[in-house]
């Protein structure tokens, strides 16, 4: 757990909202400004509090913020040493309330700052849950992208939320604080994560019980992004990355899930190195023929640290 962190309120605003939205942003100082005027845009009147959290930034993202101030009420600027989203979203759920004011949440989203958000999304997802008393996720769903239709199939077919926007319900946010459940420090992919304690009842110390759907998804609710190009000689390195991250991902959450059925919520490691050192060792078989050499490259890494 870190708590290096320093928090800022850069605007106010009613003192208690129901609504809460957490903006991760590593390095976002060329598009910070453009999600939080899309943020301002969609609340519909709404009270929100919105927290930027700026994780390891080594560019201009915080002095962007803070000239946004007059964009919202109730801006925050949380600004984290440590450049890593799974040690982001523990703090926003974790450390930087007081019990309190969690137990007045009535809906929190969490929004990468890359990405903007149509019109009415956060009122549609905060409805979608209002309509569905069962359910503790919302997903937005992609409004851009080479592969958004299916894209958009695969999160309904296996209820996956997409990190680039989701919404939980309030109830649900102080269950995972009240029973301390934090995702491993550098777990990539936090939004896998996240669709499995909503699916999940191993967390819950209950029966498993069929009440209804959990996750839920509204199509109208959507984000957009930049496309890779490739007309852009940069979005190449940014490729090649994203597939090494992919691929760590999927062994990651494997290696995961295992320990944690295995042995329960009390096994959860602090970092993915803990992960790496205790954890069922991932298979060496290829099964994802194009991602084979990297899937490889990656367990030979994962099993010479034990």
């Amino acid at each position: 757990m870190n708590l290096d962190f320093r928090v800022s309120q850069l605007s106010s605003g009613l003192r208690n909202p129901a609504w809460s939205i957490a903006v991760f942003a590593h390095n976002e100082a060329k598009g910070i400004r453009m999600a939080l005027q899309s943020i301002a845009a969609t609340v519909g009147g709404k009270e929100i509090q919105v927290y930027v959290l700026a994780n390891g930034c080594t560019d201009s993202t915080a002095e962007q913020v803070r000239a946004s101030a007059a964009l919202l009420p109730n801006l925050w600027l949380v600004e984290i040493n440590i450049a890593d989203k799974a040690n982001a979203w523990n703090l926003f759920v974790h450390d930087i309330f007081p019990m309190e004011r969690i137990k007045e949440f009535e809906t929190c989203f969490f929004m990468d700052g890359d990405v903007t958000l149509t019109p009415d999304t956060l009122p549609l997802l905060a409805s979608a849950l209002d309509q569905v008393p069962s359910a503790e996720a919302a997903g937005a769903m992609p409004a851009t992208g080479r592969d958004r239709d299916a894209w958009r199939r695969r999160m309904v077919e296996n209820g996956m939320l997409a990190g680039n926007c989701y919404a939980l319900r309030g109830s649900f946010v102080k269950a995972l604080r009240e029973r301390e459940v934090r995702m491993p420090v550098g777990l990539i992919g936090e939004d896998f994560f996240v669709s499995w304690l909503v699916a999940s009842d191993l967390w819950r110390g209950k029966v498993p019980s069929d009440e209804g759907a959990r996750c839920i998804f509204h199509n109208r609710a959507e984000f957009s992004f930049r496309s890779l190009s490739p007309w852009r000689p940069a979005d190449y390195r940014t490729y090649l990355r994203r597939k090494w991250r992919y691929t760590l991902r999927g062994i990651q959450h494997q290696m995961l899930l295992l320990l944690l059925i295995d042995q329960g919520l009390g096994a959860m490691p602090a970092d993915v190195n803990e992960l790496y050192r205790k954890a069922p060792l991932p298979s060496r078989l290829l099964r994802n023929r194009g991602d084979s050499p990297l899937r490889l490259i990656a367990v030979q890494w994962i099993r010479s640290m034990r």
